[in-house]
């Protein structure tokens, strides 16, 4: 099978798996506060560092925990929005900041008139994926904005992917554009494939 078609049959997979109805629905709630707490753990704030976050969507881990300790925590927090020429920037999020309603129904930051974001300098960036594997291998909803974000970055970030135990999978089918995570974290542990440092981002 082409690695196209097996995308898109993992990925009918997992969107059903994140959807109300699927079995583990009804402690959903539960076990993405487990994974945050699990993240936070490993990855504490630490004052002045910069942290590429999302807004959860469509039954993802959520990330609303994560948001409050790291702005307590005097961390920067910057959040993702499409732009015109169709890629992610990120803009600085605050305590006080707003939001508004972007593609696909992703919650957004208000950004001021002529604010174009940020698309690096980042210490750690979080990122969501419909599943993951051993090797840090993401399959994300097929737009590629992701990708070529993290591809544009070098490896100057650390990137972590935030999961429910469920979403990993023994392989993601990968195309040569597809850039791997250094690390997972789900409610039952961490996955390392990179050998990354949970500590000292």
């Amino acid at each position: 099978m082409l690695v196209k078609q097996r995308k898109a049959s993992l990925r009918l997979t997992e969107r059903n798996r994140l959807r109300p109805g699927w079995a583990f629905a009804a402690d959903r709630d539960a076990r993405s506060l487990v994974a945050q707490d699990r993240f936070l753990s490993v990855f504490p704030p630490i004052p002045g560092r910069r942290i590429a976050l999302y807004a959860a969507v469509r039954g993802e881990v959520g990330t609303d925990r994560i948001r409050s300790r790291c702005l307590a925590g005097g961390v920067h927090l910057f959040y993702p929005r499409v732009m015109e020429d169709g890629e992610l920037s990120f803009f600085r999020h605050r305590e006080a900041d707003g939001w508004v309603p972007g593609r696909f129904g992703i919650r957004e930051p208000k950004a001021a008139p002529g604010d174009e974001g940020v698309r690096g300098g980042f210490d750690l960036v979080v990122v969501p994926g419909l599943a993951f594997d051993p090797r840090g291998r993401r399959l994300g909803q097929g737009y590629g904005y992701y990708d070529r974000f993290l591809a544009a970055l070098g490896g100057t970030a650390l990137t972590v992917g935030l999961a429910f135990s469920w979403q990993l999978v023994p392989e993601v089918p990968v195309d040569t554009w597809d850039v791997p995570v250094d690390a997972v974290v789900t409610e039952d542990g961490i996955i390392r494939p990179s050998g990354a440092a949970a500590e000292g981002i």
